[in-house]
């Protein structure tokens, strides 16, 4: 096998050809159609992500316009690892007219002995990464080019192989999209459901007004009261303060626990949060306090910086400061994450108002955020109904995370021809 592969240039085979310098005064945090591409749009270790939206309105050079389908490469990175710099993502399906932005390389074959796909993975191998790291200028901002990633040089099989490689990969990378998908139809049923029985009161509005609830049948429907109380809420219900029906641990200064030998957790702080786990996660002792130990499945709260919260799904890890992992003995999880969710933009715009570099909300902003608590039946049959969908969520994120996993063990032993596609190919077929 190896023997038909022939060492190769990358310019010998593409282009790269950049960015358009965008004007910033058309920037807008509006939702537009058109939607500007960013290094935050590149995955560590490669691949496409949905990143924080950069709408665009003002005029577009049609030469600029990417389609599903383009390779694009990160040319930029502003971590001093350089964590995205110079991978490659395919550019996704969208509803947005996708722009080629500056800091972004568009990937021109002009050679039929490459195929798209294959080149995609090749340029997320540990080789090539070694390479691009060693070339790249900056410090704090680190910099590549077309110049230097066209001169990386590798071990090309032919097309037909090339194919078979990028099949198999793809195939990793397909189920791994798919769970995503699901994930956001899944996420906007529970957000929907929860929003129009909690906060909208949409059945108790249509009792009140002598109409049949939509979207739910007569048992469920006669849970629910046909008037409202003096205090506005639905008969028998009450509010709560958040931090009363959920309990807020802030996390510790894990620079206290330091690693020891080979064995560590990884520290959770808002960068991991956001972005996931990467080689600038710090490490943490294995003797870090239990409560602070996270899993996967608890709800992770950012309360400074960056606000938002999550799922988590990468595994153990020690949770930092400036974190809350939020638990609770008397309400299920969906309740009090879709609470949180609720007054999110409230948080958000408590944190924006401070005067520092660092906003932040404080645990009497907990306690001012009211949560509307239904009687226990209701509660029930919105916990048979929500309480899956969030499970459904965490599982498919999980599921990707081992997928994501065996793509990268796979992907350095068949780009190097170490193991032979019909042995990766039955690897695959099994995880998915």
């Amino acid at each position: 096998m190896i023997q038909e592969w022939r060492e190769t240039q990358l310019n010998e085979l593409i282009d790269i050809k950049h960015g358009f310098a965008f004007k910033g005064e058309y920037f807008t945090d509006e939702p537009t159609n058109d939607l500007l591409l960013t290094p935050g749009n590149f995955s560590v270790g490669g691949g496409f992500q949905w990143g924080k939206y950069k709408f665009y309105d003002g005029p577009i050079p049609t030469e600029y316009i990417l389609t599903e389908g383009d390779l694009v490469v990160s040319m930029t990175d502003l971590s001093k690892a350089g964590d995205t710099l110079g991978y490659s993502a395919m550019v996704p399906p969208s509803e947005y007219l996708l722009l080629h932005n500056q800091r972004i390389g568009k990937v021109i074959k002009k050679s039929e002995s490459i195929d798209a796909l294959y080149l995609n993975y090749q340029l997320r191998t540990k080789t090539y990464r070694n390479e691009i790291l060693a070339s790249a200028t900056g410090s704090t901002v680190r910099h590549t080019s077309p110049t230097k990633i066209g001169a990386y040089r590798f071990l090309l099989p032919p097309l037909d192989e090339q194919k078979s490689i990028a099949s198999v990969l793809g195939a990793l990378d397909d189920k791994i999209q798919n769970n995503r998908r699901m994930n956001e139809t899944l996420e906007e049923m529970a957000r929907t459901i929860f929003k129009s029985w909690f906060v909208d009161f949409d059945p108790v509005d249509a009792k009140a007004t002598g109409n049949a609830p939509a979207h739910m049948n007569a048992d469920t429907a006669a849970l629910f009261p046909s008037s409202f109380g003096d205090d506005g809420l639905p008969e028998g219900w009450v509010n709560r303060p958040l931090d009363e029906i959920a309990e807020f641990l802030n996390g510790a200064a894990m620079q206290k626990f330091p690693s020891e030998g080979r064995e560590f957790l990884p520290v959770i702080k808002i960068a991991e949060l956001r972005s996931g786990l990467s080689s600038n996660t710090n490490r943490a002792s294995l003797n870090v306090p239990e409560k602070y130990v996270i899993s996967d499945g608890d709800v992770l709260f950012a309360w400074s910086g960056s606000l938002m919260q999550k799922v988590w799904t990468e595994g153990k890890g020690a949770l930092n400061q400036h974190l809350f992992k939020v638990t609770s003995d008397n309400y299920q999880k969906w309740f009090f994450f879709y609470w949180i969710d609720h007054h999110m933009k409230w948080f958000q715009s408590i944190a924006a108002s401070k005067a520092t570099t660092m906003g932040h909300i404080q645990r009497k902003h907990l306690s001012e955020a009211e949560v509307c608590v239904p009687n226990e039946s209701i509660m029930k049959c919105a916990s048979d109904v929500i309480s899956p969908l969030l499970e459904k969520q965490t599982q498919n994120s999980i599921e990707s995370r081992t997928l994501a996993e065996l793509r990268d063990t796979l992907l350095p032993k068949l780009m190097s021809g170490e193991i032979r596609v019909a042995d990766a190919e039955r690897e695959v077929e099994a995880a998915v």
